[in-house]
């Protein structure tokens, strides 16, 4: 996500769906917690703590990480961006503290976020198709630079999609002109892959098939590990039509690092915690 409103207009679609994306996940988050007894008024004040500690960690994480800032290497540098696992990481912190003070189950606090996180994020992704932020690739393989491995890196699926044009002014747009791509004056963007609905489908999809999980009969928090690796393989493949990341190991994101690096917490993380447990007893 990226800061990059005009400080002119306090209304804007993106805004209105995020306020949307919001809503679904309170809603939802406010159903899971009455199925295990958790009182409601918790996620409401859990919604808006996580969310602002959250904004304010994923900021705090592009701040460190100024290469993460680059589009289109030294050519353009964006405003500041909020990454999000940067968000939901920090948010974590805070639910975990929250859990703490209001002696509650942290893992069960997780499970009852879990799948409303997800149904608000695939809200979240039509306001960033329609702001043009989190965009994708060029749909054309007929404008092959030096940044191809940013801009273009499955160009075999070129035909697949024709694409969206974003209008002078946005990001896109911005990255196509430093890149050399289309001239200052152009009409539009060159067509990128709209890998925001991609992402939105696939959310939704998984959202299907796990809303129906039984997740209150297994080991607490059982679901949110499903949900991270889930979401971790989603976005990592996804990541390779985004063109909104700096390459920066091998053909590989820091959101990709960082997705390989939540897959591998979600599947040693259990085994650790049951071993512990059992040198406990022993």
């Amino acid at each position: 996500m990226y800061s990059h409103f005009d400080s002119n207009v306090w209304v804007t679609p993106f805004g209105l769906i995020f306020l949307g994306a919001i809503a679904t996940a309170w809603l939802l988050a406010r159903r899971n917690a009455t199925l295990i007894n958790i009182d409601g008024s918790h996620v409401d004040l859990l919604i808006p703590i996580t969310i602002i500690v959250g904004i304010a960690g994923g900021t705090l994480l592009s701040l460190v990480m100024p290469m993460d800032q680059m589009i289109a290497g030294e050519l353009m540098q964006t405003g500041v961006r909020v990454r999000l696992f940067g968000m939901l990481a920090t948010g974590t912190v805070a639910l975990f503290v929250y859990s703490r003070m209001g002696k509650l189950s942290f893992r069960s606090l997780l499970d009852v976020f879990a799948l409303p996180t997800l149904a608000g994020l695939m809200v979240h992704r039509i306001g960033c198709f329609l702001a043009g932020c989190c965009w994708g690739d060029i749909v054309s393989n007929e404008h092959a630079t030096s940044f191809a491995s940013q801009v273009q890196t499955l160009p075999f699926l070129g035909g697949w999609s024709n694409g969206v044009q974003y209008p002078p002014g946005s990001l896109p747009y911005e990255q196509h002109v430093a890149m050399g791509l289309i001239e200052p004056n152009a009409l539009a963007s060159l067509p990128v892959h709209p890998v925001q609905l991609y992402e939105g489908a696939l959310l939704f999809i998984v959202l299907l098939a796990l809303w129906r999980f039984p997740w209150r009969r297994f080991e607490k928090g059982a679901l949110t590990i499903l949900v991270v690796c889930t979401y971790a393989l989603i976005r990592f493949f996804i990541e390779y039509l985004r063109a909104d990341g700096s390459v920066v190991l091998g053909n590989l994101t820091v959101t990709q690092l960082q997705c390989l690096l939540l897959l591998v917490s979600a599947v040693l993380l259990p085994g650790l915690l049951l071993l512990g447990k059992r040198q406990r007893v022993i």
